[in-house]
């Protein structure tokens, strides 16, 4: 099942005439405080950058997010590899962190990518590395969007994204937990 969280109102902006609709990132994320961190994280760093995100997060497991994306009403979510991989070719081998990534890169749906992997690792019963990244739409991203969302990779570290979400989950906001976490890092 598939719920939309509306975290605040959402503003469209009127096109020129003769001009291509103006298009609003949707970031979405999976129905735990933990993602839901990550969802507030991509979306800040993206408003950061100058790109124009809803302020609405779609959330749903993986499987349907990815079904959002095709039908183009979600641009980016944070997912683990392991746990992607998994759900999109549940025959795979692969178990270290590069095997997965490779992997997954091979299994996503045409017109999706992953971006860099973040410092963020979890682990996996079944011995499979877990690594979070950015899953998104390769059509939509500028690359200006992307260099925003990459930066994300090089900062997010395992006992940072611990310690958000235990903070979510005692009932912080997670938009607020991640606009403080940008500003801390200088994002």
């Amino acid at each position: 099942m598939c719920v939309i969280a509306v975290l605040g109102s959402t503003a469209t902006a009127c096109d020129a005439p003769g001009q291509a609709p103006h298009h609003q990132l949707v970031v979405g994320a999976a129905d735990t405080p933990m993602m839901r961190v990550v969802a507030g994280i991509y979306a800040g760093a993206l408003r950061r950058g100058g790109a124009d995100v809803s302020e609405r997060v779609l959330i749903g497991v993986d499987r349907r997010l990815l079904e959002a994306m095709a039908a183009a009403d979600v641009d980016l979510f944070g997912a683990f590899t392991g746990t992607l991989l998994t759900g999109l070719a549940p025959q795979a081998v692969a178990l270290t962190a590069d095997e997965v990534f490779t992997e997954l890169n091979h299994s996503l749906p045409q017109g999706v990518s992953v971006g860099d992997p973040t410092l963020v690792t979890t682990d996996d019963q079944a011995g499979r590395a877990q690594v979070l990244v950015p899953v998104y739409r390769s059509a939509v991203l500028s690359r200006r969007e992307m260099k925003s969302v990459n930066k994300v990779a090089g900062e997010l570290t395992t006992a940072d994204l611990e310690t958000l979400t235990d903070r979510a989950r005692n009932g912080s906001e997670p938009r607020d937990l991640a606009a403080s976490w940008l500003t801390e890092h200088g994002m």
